[in-house]
């Protein structure tokens, strides 16, 4: 992931990336936008206005996804968590920190602070759409609920309770307070972001078979993706884990001898 990116320079701080996949998903979208979604909800709609509210919602989104991940780094940074870089590519953005939060309170709002930006924006879409409704062209009032609802949507899904999703963090940092064994938190949650990502390659494998629809296979690489990372992170925790209480348990017999 770090190589073919473009630094695109430092916000509040943090050094921000893309990577060329995000190109794909910039144009799919507007594309999706422009000769699908758009034209279904408005069928009156020119093609020059649709293609024009395509490229300004998926330019949009793409901007809520940076504030999001941007939003998990200031956050960490605030608190001295260091922050390495911010990464926006095909599949949304990741936000990679250098140090290991130091308890499952920053754990927690470095991993709350996405979604509830995502939230934020969502309703704050949604809330404009609803008050220019009466003097605002069509057009651009479902561009901006669309924007809107995505966002909502995006922090709902980022919600899901597995890494190496936010909802995964949220769980790890409640198991972490609740048992004290961080470690065992983190493998907890990869086990249950594998579960997750499983889950959505099987839904979107049902939907591109029996409907036919791009969506399915969105859905499919998504769930791919999750359980890879989930199964990056599992043997990470669980040996690291298994390591320190092999460690504890031959410290405390060395002074149980002494």
């Amino acid at each position: 992931m770090r190589r073919n990116t473009l630094l695109l320079g430092r916000i509040a701080g943090v050094r921000t990336f893309v990577h060329w996949s995000l190109g794909v998903t910039l144009a799919l979208l507007t594309w999706l936008l422009a000769e699908s979604t758009l034209p279904n909800r408005l069928p009156q709609a020119t093609t020059s206005q649709t293609w024009s509210a395509g490229i300004f919602a998926a330019s949009a989104f793409v901007l809520s996804l940076l504030a999001h991940e941007l939003a998990h780094s200031i956050v960490a940074v605030r608190m001295g968590v260091r922050v390495d870089r911010v990464t926006l590519w095909m599949l949304g953005g990741m936000s990679e920190l250098r140090d290991e939060p130091a308890d499952p309170r920053l754990d927690l709002a470095i991993a709350v602070a996405g979604p509830l930006t995502s939230l934020a924006i969502g309703i704050s879409s949604l809330t404009t759409a609803f008050a220019i409704e009466p003097f605002a062209p069509e057009i651009v009032t479902v561009t901006v609920a669309w924007l809107g609802t995505t966002n909502v949507v995006l922090a709902l899904f980022n919600a899901l309770p597995g890494a190496p999703l936010d909802g995964g963090r949220i769980l790890r940092a409640w198991l972490w307070r609740r048992s004290g064994d961080r470690l065992h938190a983190a493998a907890t949650a990869a086990r249950s972001g594998r579960n997750i990502g499983a889950a959505m390659i099987l839904l979107g494998m049902a939907e591109a078979l029996t409907l036919g629809s791009a969506g399915g296979l969105w859905l499919t690489l998504l769930g791919w993706f999750i359980v890879g990372s989930a199964n990056r992170e599992l043997p990470t925790a669980t040996s690291t884990g298994e390591a320190l209480r092999f460690t504890h348990r031959v410290d405390s017999q060395h002074r149980s001898k002494e």
